[in-house]
């Protein structure tokens, strides 16, 4: 008998081991009302909306997985969908074009289209689901250049034709919340050290990070205008959608009859704690994903 559990305690720790026993998601997903809900609760609540932006921290594994995971869901649930990334700027769309037609080989568009450091692991597996299933992908993202530029300079007067072409119709910096918000984090000692930045410049990179805000709605709300009839799930950086504010206040603008749910991460030492944080976190988004760092 001892060497039957033995035997069932090596079968155990290998299957763990090896992912055949399965842990509990890494996350808890709620909505801003407070109720808890699995991915595919949540891809049927989204599912009324015309446009998803998910907020993502980039280097977290764990928000990666649920991207794919809830792009999955909301496929399953509606085939007319459309994928935009922030990760690849407009003037690589050609390229992604081709390569999600088959025209060129993924080491050209790689080559071709700038992919962000952790492509490979973080958004590959979006544009290969979407490939596979010949869902178009936007390159929604305004090119570096022109949003260095304007950080540099503070003025877009000297953007070369070439590129100018790639600047939203409509940009504004205004005052507000937003602005406040991405001051505070500017100026904030921990991400100063991380990221130094010329203080002198600070209303510059505002700018900069409102013509971001502005071509990301702007390539949105053009599809939708194209194509209404297909709903959107666009990926960007959490601090672009937190709070509706940046890309999804400038959509709203452009297209106030749009549905635009938001689904926005929150780090809580312990997944446990997610409960007692919900009050303080619900005007985040509409889903709240609670993880631990």
């Amino acid at each position: 008998m001892a060497s039957l559990y033995k035997t069932l305690a090596a079968l155990l720790l290998f299957l763990a081991m090896t992912g055949g026993v399965q842990a509990g998601p890494a996350y808890r997903l709620y909505t801003a009302a407070g109720r808890p809900v699995t991915v595919g609760e949540a891809a049927g609540l989204l599912g009324r909306y015309d446009v998803l932006v998910f907020g993502e921290y980039h280097d977290n594994a764990v928000l990666h997985r649920l991207e794919l995971a809830l792009l999955t869901e909301l496929y399953a649930r509606q085939p007319k969908l459309a994928v935009s990334l922030e990760m690849f700027e407009q003037d690589a769309q050609s390229q992604l074009d081709a390569y999600l037609a088959g025209r060129i080989t993924e080491q050209e568009f790689l080559a071709k289209s700038r992919p962000w450091k952790n492509y490979r692991e973080a958004y590959r597996p979006l544009v290969e689901f979407a490939r596979a299933r010949s869902l178009p992908v936007m390159a929604a993202n305004i090119p570096r250049p022109l949003a260095a530029q304007y950080a540099r300079e503070g003025s877009l007067d000297k953007v070369a034709a070439e590129m100018a072409v790639y600047l939203p119709a409509v940009h504004s910096a205004p005052p507000g919340k937003y602005r406040q918000k991405f001051m505070a984090y500017m100026t904030d000692s921990a991400n100063s050290a991380r990221m130094p930045v010329d203080r002198n410049r600070l209303e510059n990179y505002y700018r900069a990070q409102c013509l971001k805000d502005d071509a990301m709605a702007e390539k949105i709300a053009r599809y939708n205008h194209l194509r209404p009839d297909y709903k959107i799930a666009h990926y960007q950086g959490d601090f672009h959608s937190r709070g509706r504010l940046g890309v999804v206040e400038k959509l709203q603008l452009l297209a106030p009859a749009l549905k635009v749910a938001v689904v926005a991460p929150v780090y809580v030492e312990n997944l446990a704690d997610a409960p007692d944080c919900l009050e303080q976190q619900q005007d985040a988004g509409d889903i709240l994903v609670f993880l631990t760092r």
